[in-house]
């Protein structure tokens, strides 16, 4: 089973970004904690609170441990990373979906891209990638909860969504569907990932009824693993 899909223990691929800067993506491993930190230690205050939508200073043990150690079937976590003149790797961005034990054809979904990498295109590919990934396991649907309070952001949201978005306090949720007839799959997506990828945005994945676990530290892949 595992053999025949693209994104597999061992994936990875290189690709170039807006700027010309050669990146690579892979799947995340328990080896990256150490790099899931050093990414979210390089994030703003303003993309951790839209990422854990708390003021958070720092990513626990037992939060790197659940970011990084992840099983590729009902957590799945892609994460992009770059290299200095070292030759060390940098972390860019991490995407990833946590299949829900009840239905596991649904998926909370989040994503974070570091701030010096936003605007690059990279929340794009790496969201389009997680939603192949996603459907070679029969997820049909992300679940995806929007921070409120950008009315412009809003608007396009609602416009995109393929149901009417609902209010949960700060967030506004929005269940998104996977299935490659709709709107060419990734479409309905794209727009999302391009937001958050500018930092406007930050997608998270709690059914929209409950906040997700340490998913945040995503985008942090770009030092650490991502959640």
């Amino acid at each position: 089973m595992a053999t025949s899909r693209r994104f597999h223990a061992q994936y990875q691929e290189r690709l170039m970004l807006l700027d010309g800067t050669w990146a690579e993506v892979r799947m995340v491993r328990p080896e990256d904690a150490a790099l899931l930190s050093r990414g979210f230690a390089r994030l703003s205050s303003r993309s951790r609170f839209q990422r854990f939508l708390s003021a958070k200073s720092r990513l626990s043990a037992e939060e790197l441990r659940y970011l990084t150690e992840v099983d590729g079937e009902t957590h799945v976590a892609l994460g992009a990373v770059t290299w200095n003149d070292a030759g060390e790797e940098v972390g860019l961005g991490v995407a990833r979906f946590i299949r829900l034990a009840e239905t596991p054809e649904v998926a909370e979904m989040a994503l974070t891209v570091v701030d010096d990498a936003q605007g690059k295109g990279l929340g794009r590919v790496l969201l389009d990638l997680l939603v192949e990934a996603a459907r070679e396991r029969d997820v049909e649907r992300f679940e995806v909860r929007v921070l409120a309070g950008n009315e412009a952001m809003y608007r396009l949201l609602q416009t995109l969504a393929p149901c009417e978005p609902r209010a949960e306090g700060e967030s506004v949720c929005f269940s998104v569907p996977l299935h490659a007839g709709l709107a060419g799959g990734t479409e309905l997506m794209r727009p999302l990932l391009s937001l958050a990828a500018q930092g406007a945005l930050t997608l998270i994945g709690p059914t929209c009824r409950r906040r997700l676990r340490p998913l945040a530290p995503e985008g942090l892949f770009p030092e650490a693993r991502a959640s």
